[in-house]
């Protein structure tokens, strides 16, 4: 491991102290670093820039680049740091750390800081910075400011067991909060030539200052025989699969072994990534938010639901699970999710294993394979050792809802169908909250499509903002083919963010698709805004933002390339040109409100 050439380049305490917290974090695994602007952070950026094995992503203001931050990691699955100076910028941190602690990310704050006399007198850009993350964060620390007092192996010793901790499961984020004094320049300072001889020496050490060996959880062959016998003496199993510790890509095989094995029905949320691999034919239940599913499956009333990973985009799901519990108290209800994070919405799990869901579903199959070997079964592969059936039989429903969807102009239901069926080879997707998330999780084909993908959503808090730094965010993580879905109140929100955007190669494979409706369209869905009138609900307008803007001139300005979108044959015509030749894209689609809640109303009156 390279560390710094020219370590004479850090001549005063401040500049020290942040190259020798920079290269720990390095030798501990975190080498991306998205930095923001300013001076108290200078030496962090300095350490920074000198690394020879650190990557930084430069960005004009903070929550951008937290959200761009946060994209990287999820799709890398590598953790990453973000850097700021002191004051109000380690605030504008806070909506991504949220996020990252309820979804379990590996985020890494590293704010400067004032040291302690400027904070006492309230020196100009001083805030409390110690408090501004510190709930929603898994790991906090404020360093010590660079004084000779301070051993530098304290310093490096704990940042190894930070980002230790931060990185084992359940990850969670860290925030390093690091006073320094000034001179924060180049300016040469005397210094204790035994002290700078102790940092030099960490330095120049080749790895970390404590290793850690990564250790592996084994699941006891008992609980696994458990879980299997339930299965196999259940006779209405429901298997659901939510957001798990890897994406679709990393899973499919196991998830594919294992239902050839169970044949039953199951639910996979559109975050899993494998939603589109299957088709109802399979077994699948597309969705729970069509009221006569969710009828018929509380009709089948389950004995056994086994739910794998997080929550689910559907909360009707969760008062399913609610109904079922108070319909029967001793019902099995097992959620197996790796988390710090309570996530019982349904007040209905009744056990839980706490381990990652795709070492359990690994370790499920290798034990089916152990017990047919007990039970003299050799064909294993043409054996259904567990042969359920499906609860519900979904493929008429299903065709009628595509029929109506293939009639109806452009709207949300369209575009979602129009970009699962004719986009191909797509290596990420990221989705936005509000009503997209909800249109690609309620699609669904009869027939396998045999589409596997990572698909990154921000369902940990569900927040608007930050859309189009994920984007970016997750299409440097690895440079491959990406399509962004996000509304235009969501694409408003972040509009700062296209500086940074346009930054990217003009043929960069990377599409960005914004419904443009003008407002927040998903209040009108709801019952609240049935009564869409000044006497019956005045106060519509404060939910949905209504607004006049057309984006693609201000997308335009910023020297992205941009098309306007109007209707279903132009969408469809739009995906075909963009993926036959991949570049930087941004396609605003417009379309009405009525248009949207007609299809909606339509979808929700077919019958099984």
């Amino acid at each position: 491991m390279r560390t710094y050439p020219h370590l004479e380049i850090f001549n005063n305490p401040s500049s020290l102290w942040a190259a020798l917290i920079i290269d720990q974090l390095i030798k501990n695994g975190v080498k991306t670093f998205f930095c923001a602007p300013g001076m108290r952070n200078a030496p962090l950026l300095k350490a920074i820039d000198a690394h020879p094995e650190a990557e930084f992503y430069t960005g004009f203001d903070e929550r951008a680049q937290s959200y761009r931050a946060l994209g990287f990691i999820r799709s890398s699955k590598s953790p990453a740091a973000l850097v700021c100076t002191s004051g109000t910028a380690v605030a504008n941190f806070l909506p991504a750390v949220i996020e990252s602690q309820k979804s379990m990310i590996p985020l890494i704050v590293l704010s400067a800081d004032r040291p302690g006399e400027l904070n006492a007198i309230d020196a100009n850009q001083t805030i409390d910075q110690t408090e501004v993350l510190r709930n929603y964060c898994k790991n906090y620390w404020m360093t010590s400011e660079p004084q000779t007092q301070y051993p530098p192996r304290a310093l490096s010793g704990q940042l190894a067991h930070l980002v230790h901790s931060t990185l084992s499961s359940p990850q969670g984020p860290l925030h390093i909060n690091i006073p320094l004094r000034e001179p924060l320049d180049h300016s040469h300072v005397e210094m204790n030539s035994d002290w700078v001889k102790q940092i030099h020496h960490l330095l120049e050490k080749k790895g970390p200052s404590i290793g850690h060996a990564q250790l592996e959880a084994r699941i006891p062959q008992a609980d696994l025989r458990e879980l299997f016998l339930a299965l196999e003496n259940s006779k209405r199993p429901y298997i659901v699969f939510g957001p798990m510790d890897k994406h679709g890509p990393e899973l499919i095989d196991d998830l594919k072994l294992f239902l050839k094995y169970y044949q039953g029905s199951f639910s996979c949320d559109v975050t899993t990534g494998f939603k589109y691999y299957f088709g109802a034919h399979k077994g699948l239940i597309p969705t729970l938010d069509h009221p006569e599913v969710l009828n018929e499956l509380e009709k089948s009333n389950p004995d056994l639901i086994i739910h794998f990973g997080h929550r689910l985009t559907s909360k009707h799901y969760y008062k399913f699970l609610e109904k079922r519990m108070n319909q029967d108290p001793q019902a099995q209800i097992i959620q197996i999710c790796n988390s710090h994070q309570h996530e019982d919405p349904g007040l209905a799990f009744q056990q839980r294993w706490n381990l990652n869901p795709s070492s359990a579903l690994k370790a499920i199959n290798v034990h089916i394979k152990e017990y047919s070997k007990e039970h003299n079964e050799e064909h294993i592969d043409s054996h259904k050792v567990l042969q359920k059936k499906p609860l519900l039989q979904l493929e008429s429903m299903i065709e009628k809802k595509s029929q109506i969807i293939d009639d109806s102009p452009l709207c949300y239901p369209v575009m979602s169908k129009v970009a699962v069926e004719n986009l191909e080879n797509i290596h990420n997707i990221f989705i936005g909250n509000s009503t997209f998330i909800r249109s690609f999780d309620s699609y669904a084909s009869v027939a396998s499509l045999h589409k596997c993908g990572q698909v990154i959503a921000n369902r940990g808090a569900s927040g608007i903002e930050g859309h189009i730094s994920m984007t970016q965010g997750v299409f440097e993580s690895n440079k491959k083919t990406t399509v962004a879905f996000m509304g235009d109140v969501s694409f408003i929100h972040d509009l700062n963010a296209l500086a940074c955007l346009s930054r990217l190669d003009k043929n960069s494979p990377l599409l960005i698709v914004v419904a443009n409706n003008h407002g927040g369209g998903i209040f009108k869905l709801l019952p609240i805004g049935k009564e869409d009138n000044k006497e019956n609900n005045p106060f519509l307008p404060m939910l949905t933002t209504p607004h006049e803007i057309n984006m693609t001139p201000i997308i335009r300005g910023f020297g992205i390339s941009a098309k306007e979108v109007n209707s279903k044959e132009e969408y469809k015509l739009a995906l075909k040109q963009w993926s036959d030749q991949p570049s930087l894209l941004i396609l605003e689609c417009f379309f009405s409100d009525e248009d949207n809640a007609k299809t909606y109303d339509q979808l929700k009156t077919v019958k099984l």
